[in-house]
């Protein structure tokens, strides 16, 4: 059986999908993103997206 991370990037690739994480994600995340960073930085990647679809992994930093 696949572990999660190999079917993860299996879908991605299936998919056309980017991923986006911020630094905020926990590290099983960003160990399958495309591109991490603050907000900001996530933003002006996904401008510049040409992909299918796009997986943005934020946080919540206000309750």
């Amino acid at each position: 059986m696949d572990s999660i991370k190999e079917r993860i990037l299996r879908l991605k690739k299936e998919k056309n999908a980017i991923i986006l994480a911020h630094n905020y994600q926990i590290l099983p995340v960003q160990e399958v993103a495309d591109f991490i960073g603050d907000s900001l930085q996530l933003a002006r990647e996904a401008a510049k997206i040409e992909s299918e679809l796009i997986v943005f992994c934020g946080v919540k930093l206000m309750p």
